[in-house]
């Protein structure tokens, strides 16, 4: 029944289409069953991959957002000339982030358009899929249902020389709406929950060079965009992801770049960025002014630059640690005590946290311990060893991790004065790798495949552990000289 109610507040923020504001957000989880607090409420809605925060404080779903509002895709020739359009990335921000490209539905004069496969160079995929991020294209290759037989984990997540990608059938707009090479489809979403979209044919017969008025109303069209982008970095700095950025600057400026004579931010990024590119930002990759490294502080946030950590409330470095650790990895933890059959598991969360390293009177440990009790007695309870033995050595290699980077996170945060004073890109890929763990725990916790991706789980941590390594002398050498810095001699 609980899992009913949550499952009737997600349909509401995949659906509705009007900005709401807290306390109607609250009469919706009553209406669902479900007593919350504001604080809860709005936690929730903000941690929600489907909603954005409105600058009047009212929220609104990415589903109301961009519902209608017109993009444009330019097929290439390569596609044009195998007759298969692949959306890719090329419906951002329009359409779920996290739905696989190849199971949109698109329909022209309300008739669904067939779906084909085509065979692409897989350097040529991976510049349709960039806009995820080149980091994460492969893996949204390897999603489509067309490449079903290949096993990226064995092939060490390398891609191989060509690669089947599901999209529309241009033959079929060819065959009934006189559609030719050289000629763009206007889109919109109809749909947003279900991934439905709306296209028309734009023919180029009239202006096959981009030239006359609505050639140049769409030159402006590439022109606005670069100078909205490069707002968005000066306001925002680079945000989580390169769709993040994107919906900032097409949400804010929907009314003019959503027009008849748009471009696409594809041909954009191809032919007509002069001051933006893609640019590595850690382990990641942001857009942001071409040939700059990406800062991990600036204007937009240096408020959030002083470390924090010796400031809470006067905690001691042990009580600090403990707070810093979410609860969700605290169950992970449980978990692994459960599997590797550990009878005191306080003291092994403090060796967890610590690794022998801390000072700790009986009264803090028996406060930790009765943190700790109910969710030992309830995990305990129901946890199954034999059940356990493909996700055990999993979740206990990724707590080890866990443990090392958010150990260094702690230590810079509550022995450090800012950020600043610390190697901007080791600290970025950091932090990178302490939200790809959590993302990982979750992943492990709540994913129903999450057995049959214990190998790509093992593959991830290779790469993981590889990059702390690489990063987490530099940042040992400059906490340390931080801490020296600080002294003062008294003579």
């Amino acid at each position: 029944m609980e899992s009913r109610r949550e499952d009737l507040v997600v349909k509401f923020l995949r659906t509705y289409r009007h900005p709401f504001s807290l306390s109607e957000m609250k009469k919706v989880f009553e209406a669902c069953g479900i007593e919350a607090e504001p604080q809860d409420i709005e936690f929730y809605l903000e941690s929600s991959a489907n909603v954005m925060k409105l600058t009047n404080g009212k929220y609104l779903t990415y589903a109301g957002a961009f519902t209608g509002e017109i993009f444009s895709i330019l097929p290439t020739s390569a596609e044009a000339e195998q007759g298969v359009l692949v959306a890719g990335d090329r419906c951002m921000p329009f359409v779920e982030s996290d739905r696989i490209s190849s199971t949109l539905k698109f329909y022209v004069n309300g008739k669904k358009i067939p779906n084909k496969i085509g065979i692409f160079d897989s350097d040529m995929a991976i510049d349709m899929f960039m806009l995820f991020g080149e980091e994460y294209a492969p893996q949204y290759i390897a999603a489509d249902p067309a490449n079903s037989d290949l096993n990226m984990a064995e092939r060490d997540f390398e891609l191989p020389n060509t690669v089947k990608l599901t999209g529309l059938s241009l033959d079929y707009l060819a065959e009934n709406y006189n559609y030719r090479k050289g000629d763009r489809l206007l889109c919109c979403v109809s749909d947003w929950d279900k991934g439905k979209l709306n296209v028309m044919v734009l023919h180029s017969s009239d202006s096959p060079f981009d030239n006359g008025a609505v050639g140049e109303k769409r030159l402006e069209w590439y022109s606005l965009f670069e100078k909205k982008m490069l707002e968005s970095f000066d306001r925002s700095g680079p945000l989580g992801t390169i769709e993040d950025q994107i919906i900032d600057v097409v949400y804010r400026n929907r009314a003019k770049l959503c027009v008849p004579y748009c471009g696409s931010i594809e041909e954009f990024m191809i032919r007509y960025a002069k001051k933006i590119g893609f640019q590595h930002y850690g382990v990641e990759t942001r857009l942001w002014h071409k040939g700059q490294d990406v800062p991990a502080f600036g204007e937009w946030n240096k408020d959030s630059a002083i470390c924090t950590g010796s400031s809470k409330k006067g905690l001691t470095f042990e009580e600090y640690s403990v707070s810093f650790v979410p609860p969700a990895v605290i169950d992970q933890f449980i978990f692994n005590s459960c599997f590797k059959k550990e009878k005191d598991i306080p003291g092994s969360f403090l060796k967890f946290l610590f690794n022998e390293d801390y000072s700790m009177d009986d009264a803090f440990y028996r406060d930790l311990a009765l943190i700790l009790k109910d969710r030992i007695g309830i995990i305990s309870q129901n946890y199954n060893w034999f059940a356990d033995q493909i996700l055990g050595p999993v979740r206990s290699r990724c707590l080890g991790l866990y443990g090392k980077v958010s150990g260094l996170i702690r230590k810079i945060d509550y022995n450090g004065k800012t950020f600043l004073d610390f190697p901007s890109n080791e600290l970025v890929i950091l932090l990178q790798l302490h939200e790809h763990i959590l993302k990982m725990l979750e992943g492990i916790a709540t994913e129903p495949q999450a057995e049959e991706l214990a190998e790509n789980y093992f593959l991830s941590l290779d790469g993981m552990e590889w990059n702390f390594d690489e990063i987490s002398g530099v940042l040992e050498a400059a906490l340390a000289k931080e801490q020296r810095s600080q002294f003062k001699i008294v003579r």
